[in-house]
């Protein structure tokens, strides 16, 4: 059976490359947060 070009889908794969972009904003945002928080504990 042959594969399914689903990926190849160019506006699924722009949603999906748009969802990944999402995901890791999200990450790099609670990473710098949570760098934040320990550097405004040691601190204190």
């Amino acid at each position: 059976m042959a594969k399914t070009t689903t990926h190849r889908d160019p506006i699924k794969r722009a949603a999906r490359i748009e969802r990944r972009a999402q995901k890791r904003l999200e990450t790099v945002m609670r990473k710098k947060l949570v760098k934040k928080m320990k550097i405004d504990t040691s601190v204190l």
